[in-house]
């Protein structure tokens, strides 16, 4: 449904593709340390894979701002750096999620755990954590707004991530879409930030484009929660298999009145209703009243933070 939005940016790559090998240097040096040792070339698989959706959103408005102060659109070490630990605390809560949710994949790589075990993968996912947030802060120690605002971003997606542990069938869907911002938007919101911030002192823009980046967010999270239902086989939609709670269930239950887990045993007849009420007029109508304000924000941005036409 905002898929458009999604594949706007992603369609973007190649006009930055040279500096997302420097951002997959940079995280290639962080994590190049004694406490991985034998474990590095096991993990680079999983680290380098993914959409790199922060890191195009970061690249193309600083781009932008640079082009339009008569800058040279070069990324300097210090924006490379800046993006590329905020990839790096990104993917440490990506191995604490796949832990959590016991996913044995991404993106049709193994899961960090499945390679190095539950164990290690923990201590994985918090010493990468630390190690970026340290030096993070290190790099701007400078300006105490975006130390704070790093912080600030992290703890908004640690908390998202515990309040989605307790969202049940009787959750409101306003509860949802507060955890959805929590856990999904913060660094998107800091990267578009920082590419907006680190190449302009125009800090009521650098604002719009976080703005932008929680938006976009929002709407990223809606529709991969939308894609876990395209399946044709419901063994195949992790999140209905372990009974997740995510926007499309609750919306079938509070607007439509069905509840989607409401059977003992799965079927495939049964997730085939469930597809077909995803695909109804009504449920489309109160998704996109609940989440059309998202788009629309983003719409009517200033031009050049508007990706979606570029």
């Amino acid at each position: 449904m905002f898929s458009n939005v999604i594949q706007s940016v992603i369609s973007q790559r190649d006009l930055v593709n040279h500096e997302l090998k420097l951002i997959d240097e940079t995280l290639h040096s962080l994590l190049r340390t004694d406490f991985f040792g034998e474990y590095y070339h096991q993990m680079l698989s999983f680290v380098l894979g993914g959409k790199r959706l922060r890191s195009i959103l970061f690249l193309i408005i600083a781009k932008r701002f640079c082009e339009d102060g008569g800058l040279r659109p070069e990324l300097s070490e210090k924006q490379r750096w800046t993006i590329g630990l905020i990839e790096a605390v990104h993917l440490a809560s990506l191995i604490h999620d796949d832990i959590i949710d016991d996913n044995s994949s991404r993106r049709c790589i193994d899961a960090c755990h499945e390679l190095l075990g539950r164990k290690f993968s923990v201590l994985l996912g918090d010493y990468i954590f630390a190690h970026a947030s340290k030096k993070f802060l290190r790099l701007h120690h400078e300006d105490q707004f975006i130390q704070n605002m790093f912080l600030r971003e992290c703890s908004s997606t640690v908390l998202g991530a515990v309040l989605e542990q307790k969202l049940t069938m009787e959750s409101s869907v306003k509860d949802c879409l507060r955890v959805t911002c929590l856990k999904t938007s913060p660094f998107f919101k800091l990267s578009c930030f920082m590419g907006a911030y680190s190449s302009s002192s125009n800090f009521q823009l650098s604002i719009k484009a976080a703005t932008f980046g929680t938006c976009f967010g929002m709407i990223y999270q809606i529709q991969n929660d939308l894609n876990c239902y395209k399946f044709n086989d419901y063994s195949e939609s992790e999140d209905y298999m372990q009974r997740n709670v995510t926007l499309p269930i609750l919306l079938l239950y509070h607007s439509l009145g069905f509840n989607a887990f409401n059977i003992e045993t799965t079927s495939q007849m049964h997730y085939e209703t469930i597809q077909e009420k995803l695909n109804a007029i009504e449920f489309k109508s109160a998704l996109n009243n609940l989440v059309g304000k998202y788009y629309k924000i983003i719409e009517n941005v200033p031009a050049k933070l508007n990706l979606i036409n570029a």
